[in-house]
């Protein structure tokens, strides 16, 4: 029998004595014993989310007022004194953390949550915090590669954040970072109009999409987006180059490639970045097969036929797919 909470022990007590006398049924008393224990869960469920948004709102509290300080007296500060702030930030962010999680050893708890808690949510936003936190520690203090350590920095911290807490805000931190490690990474060895841009961040949404595929990751569905845009930005950046052609081609086939994904996954994420990649890729390659001889009116035409088309092949797909899986 449930013990609620809401009642005096007396008031428990006759309770159970209208069950001993037949007034109510056994199955009766426990009804209204659940009845009020689910009415208290939802009154704490309230309370936990004013504590949890308090709790981002603290951090980013934190996170905000660093770079402020940093910024109101960049000039005036020594370089020691700079590094000095955003690790001092950094590291109370992490402490806030460990306070929130009830210290280290709490931390391995949060990995096993089939659900993520309040709690364990708020401790992965403050890592995440922290990551960013540490990546400007370290753009600060260096002089060479600055991008590059920075974005390296806070991808190592992020992801390690990620393997303790496991939680979502901390993992798409990790992710973007990861861009900026092979952005800089390639801005730094590879001229602007090199093919290595497109390559790297293809292979990076590759990389990402497999890890979300292979459940790697807890999170599969927003990775899986995560990866997909990734790819299609790279795609992208081709289309500015001399050949075009291998952009669109590219955005084409991920665009496919998200159809054919959304028969076996069932992730709506990528029925609509497959739209989307069909209705950019399409356009892209008409105006250049014809030279831009194809006045707006008529592309802008054209897109709204490939949405419709696009539109009606995911509701196709969509009707296929069970209803447990439409979502």
């Amino acid at each position: 029998m449930s013990n609620s909470q809401r009642l005096s022990s007396e008031q428990r007590a006759r309770l159970d004595r209208l069950g001993e006398q037949g007034v109510l049924s056994r199955e009766q008393v426990a009804a209204v014993l659940d009845e009020l224990d689910r009415e208290r869960g939802a009154a704490w469920g309230s309370r936990t989310a004013v504590w949890e948004v308090l709790g981002y709102i603290g951090g980013a509290l934190v996170l905000g007022g660093a770079v402020l300080l940093v910024g109101m007296y960049w000039e005036n500060l020594a370089v020691p004194a700079r590094v000095a702030l955003l690790v001092a930030a950094t590291l109370a962010l992490v402490g806030a953390g460990l306070v929130m999680a009830g210290g280290p050893r709490a931390l391995r708890a949060f990995g096993g949550e089939a659900e993520p808690s309040a709690r364990s949510r708020i401790v992965s936003a403050l890592v995440a915090l922290a990551s960013c936190t540490a990546a400007l520690a370290v753009a600060s203090g260096v002089d060479v590669l600055e991008s590059l350590a920075a974005s390296v920095t806070g991808l190592l911290v992020a992801s390690l954040g990620y393997v303790v807490v496991g939680g979502l805000p901390v993992l798409l931190v990790a992710v973007g970072f990861s861009v900026g490690v092979v952005a800089a990474a390639v801005a730094e060895w590879f001229d602007s109009s090199s093919p290595a841009h497109t390559t790297g961040l293809v292979a990076l949404g590759t990389v990402w999409t497999a890890l979300a595929v292979l459940g790697v990751v807890r999170h599969r569905r927003p990775v899986l987006g995560a990866g997909v845009l990734i790819a299609l930005a790279g795609a992208q950046y081709a289309v500015g180059l001399n050949q075009s052609w291998v952009g669109y081609g590219l955005t084409l086939l991920i665009g496919l490639l998200c159809f054919g994904g959304y028969l076996v996954e069932r992730a709506v994420v990528l029925l609509a970045l497959g739209v989307l990649a069909v209705t950019v890729a399409v356009p892209e390659a008409v105006w250049d097969w014809t030279g831009g001889a194809l006045g707006g009116p008529v592309v802008v035409l054209l897109v709204g036929v490939v949405f419709l088309a696009a539109s009606a092949l995911g509701l196709r797909l969509r009707r296929r797919a069970p209803a447990s899986d439409q979502r």
